[in-house]
């Protein structure tokens, strides 16, 4: 749905102003309704959830909370596999993030998201590996289809 700006004298309603501007299409949804974990990751008790929205016309995913790691799941310099999307919840091409998580070193997480509906995490090798969880809060995709 494209956006229509109002026209001027328009009567605005909280109907009108949702269905044009923002619009939540899909609420937060714990990621285990959505897709399956990998051997070795889990929701935290700050549950990973995403939803989706219609910002202006535009659709955009977002996704927040906090995955669980455990002890020497993510090696270094090696792309690993969190977390697994079913259809539905996979974007048309890929996305990529610096993301934050425990036990680092100060170093970022790299996390990407490919049209297979694979996120998948990594770190360098001075990182050596993360025990304490992967953060996804202020992670989103713009126009993800």
């Amino acid at each position: 749905m494209p956006y229509t700006p109002f026209l001027a004298g328009e009567i605005l309603t909280p109907g009108k102003l949702n269905s044009r501007l923002i619009e939540e299409t899909m609420e937060w949804t714990p990621l285990t309704a959505i897709g399956a974990f990998a051997s070795g990751f889990s929701p935290a008790s700050y549950t990973p959830r995403m939803r989706k929205l219609r910002l202006l016309g535009q659709e955009r995913w977002e996704y927040e909370g906090r995955i669980s790691v455990a002890s020497g799941t993510i090696v270094a310099n090696v792309n690993t596999t969190a977390f697994t999307f079913i259809v539905g919840y996979r974007p048309a091409f890929e996305h990529g993030w610096q993301v934050s998580g425990g036990s680092t070193g100060f170093y970022g997480i790299r996390a990407t998201i490919s049209t297979g509906g694979l996120l998948q995490v990594g770190l360098p090798s001075g990182a050596g590996n993360t025990t304490n969880g992967i953060l996804l809060d202020g992670l989103f995709i713009d126009a993800p289809i």
